[in-house]
């Protein structure tokens, strides 16, 4: 199950939102929200821009699961927000980072 009414769900459901709450931020019905959520239905063009303006998603990721951004594409949203966060740090604390990701990488590994 990976289609826009899954991702819309992961949305809604990463911000801590009920159904209602999620359809009124975006200016949709509860109904609507839970037919498009099902799959039974398209979110219109309106739809996936305000979701785009609120909760700051890329509308290419939205669309078809892949999310490109400067040239970059991504696997999925939480490489994307590694990636984002990651930028942020200073050099030592990327390296931090990357020592721990080998490691957990290692521990599975074993």
């Amino acid at each position: 199950m990976s289609g826009i009414g899954y991702r819309i769900k992961c949305i809604r459901k990463e911000n801590n939102l009920n159904q209602s709450q999620f359809a009124k931020s975006i200016g949709i019905s509860q109904g609507n929200l839970s037919e498009i959520e099902m799959g039974n239905s398209n979110p219109s063009a309106e739809t996936l821009v305000s979701i785009r303006a609120q909760y700051t998603v890329n509308l290419n990721w939205l669309l078809t699961g892949v999310a490109v951004d400067d040239g970059m594409t991504y696997e999925d949203q939480f490489e994307k927000r590694l990636i984002e966060v990651f930028r942020n740090l200073d050099d030592y604390n990327k390296s931090e980072i990357i020592e721990i990701i080998k490691l957990k990488i290692k521990l599975k590994t074993s």
